[in-house]
């Protein structure tokens, strides 16, 4: 499945279940991806419970913010970037130190403290009132617990799955990623959808905070099998790590002839964040590709962020009940993983083989721009199916950002993980997740804090239809300008080929 070299075949296509399972049992590669893509699944698994809990909480009468949820949701988006910032530096220590195996099982371990914590937090807010209605600083604490926990949801996703894909982007050729991507990531989108689907269901047995208990269990797994991924990569000789290493020895022999003095090397240390962002500056100029992606991470993120806040209001105003809305947004994120299977199950395995992912970028954004177009139109063309305004102005909004989702799980992701698959080690596993955790977010945080500002500055009459085109407009923009950076998959593939050659070459040096 997924040898060296291997380059996508009719026959290989045409495998049937019954086939692929010896293939995957006897090639230590292939189980090795394959146990990274069921962790990355089991991750997207428990973060749709993790999300339907918070969104209930956060738009809660009780425990959240309530009839102002719309006001506060902005503000609660805007400190999403400093946290994925935070995450993002002790990251990027850990990866130093201990390499992109450590790195990943700290931080998975990290996010599962941390949700288990939240939800053992909100379990005892909702058995004590009197706790619940303490105030620190005219704040209560249930509202401070469930912004935070908000907060953090909003910020860890990106910082697991971004390691993920690296592995997998690591030990495959171009022409494997274009072949085996959309199935992994229909993966991901099946147990989302199954996890979403059963919210509705789950709420009422377990409560908002045994959603967040059962999101810190799948994630226990996840970090299990991504951590026998690594394990196997490394007992098998395709260790990612491989390339950090080669530059670690040159890095050492360079710092031994320069003959650094003691004090200058104490000064480093006490100055490794300031040396982080420098590294990360210079490796953003040596690999245009990256800020390319960058900015499209951030206008993406900017129109998702736009019409997220919409579906949060008009959420809060059509349905009143906390468990029926944490039970809505499951169904809501069922629907969209299962439309984005069908995508990546059947429709993306034939265009990422005859369509070059340049021309895909430039496409991409078309429909989002018609759905934008759509809300344009007169409210008195499109309500008269509903049962009420209320509910037409959810449908409405919900059915752009349905679009929107559907396009990101299906094609969007896919195309951006294609795009690392011929970089270098540093762009794969450093600026990879500047972009996945500091891009993506900032994209939403910096959205929030606009539309937060805009809320409040005219007294709560925010033109987002009109921003939401807007934004179309802009990632358009940006999509089109990273497409003139991709290569094609006849030049990626030559890439990949001259640093595994590369890399294969080192490795001999040191046996």
């Amino acid at each position: 499945m997924l040898t060296p070299g291997a380059g996508p075949s009719r026959a290989a296509t045409a495998l049937s279940a019954s086939s692929l399972a010896p293939a995957i049992v006897a090639n230590p590669r292939a189980r090795s991806g394959a146990a990274m893509a069921s962790a990355m699944a089991l991750h997207f698994f428990g973060y749709e419970f993790a999300r339907g809990s918070n969104v209930a909480l956060f738009t809660s009468a009780t425990l959240g913010f309530g009839a102002s949820s719309g006001s506060y949701y902005p503000l609660a988006m805007t400190l999403v970037s400093p946290l994925s910032m935070a995450l993002l530096l002790v990251y990027g220590r850990w990866l130093d130190a201990k390499g992109p195996r450590r790195a990943l099982r700290n931080t998975t371990f990290l996010c599962i403290s941390l949700l288990a914590a939240f939800g053992a937090a909100v379990a005892a807010l909702q058995t004590n009132e009197a706790l619940a209605a303490a105030k620190v600083l005219s704040w209560p604490v249930s509202r401070l617990i469930v912004w935070a926990s908000f907060v953090f949801q909003n910020s860890y996703a990106h910082l697991l799955y971004a390691q993920q894909w690296s592995f997998l982007g690591s030990i495959m050729t171009p022409a494997q990623a274009g072949k085996y991507y959309s199935y992994i990531a229909g993966l991901s989108s099946v147990m989302s959808m199954i996890a979403g689907s059963s919210i509705s269901r789950l709420v009422d047995r377990v409560g908002l905070s045994g959603l967040l208990g059962l999101a810190a269990a799948s994630l226990t797994c996840t970090l299990l099998l991504a951590d026998w991924a690594y394990s196997l990569s490394e007992k098998h000789g395709f260790d990612p790590s491989m390339e950090l290493q080669k530059k670690s020895r040159q890095k050492k022999a360079q710092q031994s002839k320069e003959q650094t003095s003691s004090k200058d090397a104490s000064d480093s240390r006490n100055n490794s964040l300031v040396q982080q962002i420098r590294e990360g500056i210079s490796l953003f100029r040596k690999v245009p590709t990256l800020g390319a992606l960058f900015f499209e991470a951030l206008t993406f993120q900017s129109l998702s962020t736009i019409l997220n806040t919409g579906l949060v209001t008009q959420l809060k105003e059509a349905i009143s009940s906390d468990a029926d809305r944490a039970a809505w947004t499951g169904n809501f994120y069922a629907c969209v993983n299962g439309l984005s299977t069908v995508f990546q199950f059947f429709i993306m395995p034939v265009l990422t083989q005859w369509v070059e992912p340049k021309l895909m970028w430039r496409l991409m954004p078309l429909l989002p721009l018609l759905c934008g177009a759509v809300q344009l139109l007169p409210s008195s063309l499109l309500i008269d199916g509903f049962a009420s305004a209320s509910s037409s102005a959810l449908y409405l909004v919900a059915f752009s950002f349905l679009a929107v989702k559907t396009m990101d799980y299906s094609l969007r992701n896919i195309l951006a993980e294609m795009a690392y698959v011929p970089l270098s080690f540093e762009a794969r596993f450093k600026g990879k997740e500047v972009i996945a955790v500091f891009a993506n977010r900032f994209g939403k945080s910096g959205m929030a804090l606009i539309l937060s500002g805009l809320h409040f500055s005219t007294g709560g009459s925010v033109g987002l239809t009109g921003m939401t085109v807007f934004a179309t407009l802009g990632w358009l923009t940006s999509a089109v300008s990273l497409s003139k950076l991709i290569p094609t998959k006849e030049e990626a593939e030559r890439l990949v080929a001259e640093r595994n050659k590369a890399g294969g070459d080192e490795s001999k040096k040191g046996q």
